[in-house]
């Protein structure tokens, strides 16, 4: 009997030649949309990291956008409103003295109306004040700073004393690190322009957080954005997952059913091939088929028939 020869049969072939030529095209198809990778030279960027990284370039420069424009916006509103302040404080002085002409300064500045227009709300919790070119509280809404002098309210602060020093003769305008009685720190702009007609100069200073609270708002929907389109792609990955999965799967069970059918009457025919090789020509070709099997099939029984024909005739000659 010939020596049978060892390898892979026809089965494993058949499910490697076409499981590996569909796994590398869905590997590619995955590369394409979810995932991007490099190997030397070669590269692959996938959809998903296109679309992330137009995302975030645009995110980038619209938040850049926005933050320098609502900075502006931030130091225009202070600016307007202490702008006002020393106004509405010009026109009233000026107003006052002409009616007025021999009223006593000092008294002046004790009145209620004027310390209304002094002291009016920046932000939410900030306050314009005003101060005499001496540096000395006038205004204030904090009752127990009215006369004291900057050196005594920001000793702690130089930075901000600095601003508020050179604003006593010139506008000027800065922003500077405040830290309230909390020991919660910010940074805040501050703006100081001289009263014209006086020797008073206007103060108003705010939070910038507080004020850029919309580009916060801008800055946090534009996240919320961001983080809808990172889960929807994680689900269609998933999604693209289990399809790829289930689509192997149902390839896999078809090759093996159909490689079965195939197979199992190959290996019958080899059986019944060893047998007459051995001289049994009585075995039966029990294989049922269609196409090329059943041809083959059909093509053993004849030669089984053919072989006991001829062993038949030898023998009667012999005799």
């Amino acid at each position: 009997m010939a020596k049978k020869r060892v390898g892979l049969g026809m089965l494993p072939r058949l499910l490697i030649g076409v499981l590996i030529p569909i796994v590398i095209g869905f590997f590619i198809l995955g590369s394409m949309i979810f995932y991007s990778w490099s190997i030397g030279p070669i590269q692959m960027t996938s959809i998903r990291d296109m679309g992330s990284n137009s995302f975030t370039q645009v995110k980038t420069f619209f938040l850049l956008q926005s933050r320098i424009s609502m900075g502006g916006l931030v130091e225009k509103n202070i600016e307007a409103k202490v702008a006002n302040v020393a106004e509405q404080i010009s026109v009233y002085v000026e107003t006052t003295v002409k009616a007025n002409p021999k009223k006593d300064p000092q008294i002046m500045l004790k009145d209620p109306e004027l310390q209304k227009i002094a002291v009016q709300t920046v932000g939410e919790n900030d306050y314009t004040a005003v101060y005499d070119s001496q540096g000395i509280n006038i205004f204030n809404a904090d009752p127990q700073a009215v006369g004291m002098s900057l050196r005594d309210l920001f000793k702690d602060n130089p930075e901000m004393l600095k601003l508020m020093e050179s604003g006593l003769k010139d506008p000027t305008a800065g922003y500077y690190d405040y830290k309230d009685k909390d020991g919660k720190s910010s940074t805040r702009y501050l703006y100081i322009i001289p009263v014209k007609g006086t020797n008073l100069v206007a103060v108003g200073a705010a939070s910038v957080e507080e004020l850029s609270r919309p580009a916060a708002t801008v800055e946090k929907r534009v996240a919320q954005i961001e983080s809808r389109y990172m889960m929807q792609y994680k689900r269609n990955f998933q999604i693209f997952f289990f399809t790829m999965l289930i689509i192997l799967v149902v390839i896999v069970v078809v090759i093996v059913f159909i490689g079965r059918s195939l197979i199992h009457p190959i290996h019958r025919l080899s059986e019944v091939a060893d047998r007459i090789s051995t001289g049994d020509l009585d075995t039966p070709i029990d294989v049922k088929g269609v196409g090329e099997v059943g041809a083959l099939a059909e093509s053993f029984e004849r030669m089984q028939t053919s072989i006991r024909a001829a062993i038949k005739r030898m023998q009667q000659r012999q005799q």
